[in-house]
């Protein structure tokens, strides 16, 4: 009988609670109670490659649970998901379809995060680009949202701290000039760029402080990790959410600029200044004869 008003995790964990488990079944239930979406609607196959193992070992997990195959492990799973997800906000569910749900998924994330986050690991990943020579920030294609949001405003607040989304060569020299005084930050979520994977393995080999954000301890990304976080990444209809990315992002940012508030205040005042002097900034109504950037001439012109 399901318990309807039990998530996942929970649910997950009264089922297993008299299961020995292995390394690689326990990747198969971490799988399926941080993607539970996923999850829900994929293949053994598909759950398989998330996490890490063959489809064979998806299946025998099910039935070491009781259930006589993956199928009807999933269909339990799928409905103590939906019961735990729809219960909350059913008039927005209904009304907003598909746009609610992906808003109520993210709410739930930031839940989750503030209940999971690894706060001393997080306040480690600080310091290590606070007192690192140089920091180089990796990510590639939709990873790169929280990782450019991070060295934007680390380099904002005058930490040394590069961003590097090309790959190949680019990557390549960045991780070559990389040494033990030296940090890289990789975020890396399913599925893992090679690039970035090699990145970190390169990096670490060389006496780098490697920090790792992923989505699972069992990524690997997570192998290569002096420091880990772990975050929620599901969303809606098949695709990753970043906005846990990117909250993680501005809190890091806002920890490495509390390390030193004067410094990062100065920093930040001439970044602003530079700004305003190269017309980054546009005005809200330019009138005839003030277009952007007069105001700058004019005073040059005085002085």
């Amino acid at each position: 009988m399901i318990d309807e008003g039990a998530n996942v995790a929970e649910w997950l964990d009264a089922v297993v609670a008299d299961v020995r488990l292995g390394p690689k079944a326990m990747r198969v239930r971490q799988v399926l109670t941080t993607q539970p979406t996923y999850c829900s609607y994929a293949t053994a196959a598909e759950v398989a490659v998330r996490a890490e193992v063959n489809a064979a070992t998806v299946v025998r997990f099910a039935q070491s649970l009781g259930y006589p195959g993956w199928p009807q492990l999933q269909g339990e799973l799928r409905a103590v998901y939906l019961a735990h997800r729809y219960d909350s906000e059913p008039s927005a569910e209904h009304h907003g379809g598909l746009l609610a749900s992906a808003f109520a998924r993210d709410a739930q994330n930031l839940r989750s995060l503030e209940q999971s986050f690894d706060f001393d690991t997080a306040r480690a990943v600080v310091r290590a680009i606070k007192e690192a020579r140089r920091t180089v920030v990796v990510a590639s294609g939709t990873h790169a949202v929280g990782a450019a949001t991070l060295a934007m405003l680390a380099v904002s607040r005058g930490f040394p701290v590069a961003y590097e989304d090309r790959g190949g060569p680019q990557l390549a020299n960045a991780v070559a000039g990389l040494g033990e005084h030296d940090c890289l930050v990789a975020w890396s979520f399913w599925q893992h760029y090679r690039q970035t994977v090699a990145a970190l393995r390169l990096a670490r080999a060389a006496g780098v402080v490697t920090c790792v954000i992923t989505d699972t301890h069992h990524s690997p990304a997570a192998r290569e990790a002096d420091h880990l976080l772990v975050i929620p990444t599901e969303g809606v209809a098949n695709l990753q959410s970043m906005t846990v990315a990117t909250s993680v992002a501005h809190a890091l940012a806002a920890e490495l600029a509390a390390t030193d508030p004067a410094a990062s205040r100065a920093a930040a005042q001439r970044v602003d200044a530079v700004w305003r002097e190269m017309d980054l900034f546009a005005e809200d109504e330019p009138s005839e004869g003030n277009v952007p950037g007069d105001s700058v001439r004019r005073e040059r012109e005085k002085s």
